[in-house]
């Protein structure tokens, strides 16, 4: 099977460094394997999408010269392919529909934090707006990862039943994600760590829904010197446009490469090309963080 990846931001903002490091993983890892590079446009979460910000990532990664395949998908567009695969799990009995508030979840639930105490499994009635979560059994989702080795999970400990639908009537990033990476022939998954336990309810989800999963390569999140991870919450900033040559290097740099004296000041489609010949993604094995250089 031929390789076909992704890289599928969401714009709450402006790509920061992190973000560009993730792609560029994820870039050259498709393109060391002579495969599809696919971007998809995540904007799925109105409330938190900031206008104008999946444009300004397109442009960032065309700065970049991260050059993508094909049409960029936007998920916008594909809410009726998400509400057939809800309709579905529903039909199937895979999934019910739950009216829970997330304060009546607080209040209800004596297991651990986050974990889904089954309210609704066998309501059928509901005076309030309705989420759908999908049914979970006591199983153990195992896999291997790429980067971060063998993953165990138990998703009636951990989550419980997983919402696939949400009340405000927007699909769940769980099910949009599933769906698109079956449909758009995802053959190999390279995200950041953070994602790492979000793997097994896709998996679970995948198997529910006869789709296939693909393998999964979760690199280091690159942090700050406070150890937090790179986001809008902390405060990252936009990658720089006006020094792409510069910026570039420091990527690979925090991804390990070590790029050769002849290359300084290269344009970042000759960092790219040099680095599909010479960089791996195996030198990330095990690793959680990558520090932000001081100079980017």
């Amino acid at each position: 099977m031929s390789y076909v990846g992704r890289f599928a931001p969401s714009p709450t903002g402006p790509l920061h460094i992190g973000s560009l490091a993730t792609a560029v993983a994820s870039f050259l890892h498709a393109r060391q394997a002579s495969g599809e590079w696919l971007v998809r446009i995540e904007d799925i979460d109105p409330p938190r999408e900031v206008p104008g910000a999946a444009d300004e990532i397109l442009r960032t990664l065309e700065t970049y010269e991260l050059c993508w395949d094909g049409s960029i998908v936007y998920q916008s567009a594909r809410r009726s392919v998400y509400e057939a695969a809800c309709s579905r799990l529903l039909t199937a009995g895979a999934a019910f529909r739950c009216s829970c508030s997330r304060s009546a979840l607080r209040t209800d639930n004596d297991g651990p934090a986050g974990r889904y105490p089954g309210t609704c499994r066998a309501k059928t009635r509901h005076e309030h707006a309705t989420a759908v979560r999908v049914r979970v059994e006591p199983r153990t989702e195992r896999f291997i990862d790429g980067l971060q080795g063998p993953i165990e999970a138990q998703l009636d400990v951990t989550t419980g039943d997983y919402v696939v639908w949400r009340r405000d009537g927007l699909p769940a990033y769980h099910l949009a994600v599933v769906v698109d990476d079956a449909d758009q022939r995802v053959t190999t998954v390279v995200r950041g760590v953070d994602l790492l336990d979000s793997t097994a309810v896709h998996l679970h989800l995948q198997r529910t829904l006869g789709l296939p999963s693909p393998a999964y390569f979760h690199v280091p999140v690159v942090v700050n010197a406070d150890g937090q991870k790179l986001s809008k919450q902390t405060g990252a900033a936009a990658v720089d446009r006006s020094e792409p040559q510069r910026t570039a290097a420091a990527v690979l740099g925090m991804l390990g490469a070590r790029i050769p004296s002849d290359l300084a000041g290269a344009a970042p489609r000759e960092l790219w090309a040099w680095a599909a010949a010479n960089w791996r993604i195996d030198g990330l094995r095990g690793r959680r963080e990558l520090r932000l250089p001081a100079a980017v």
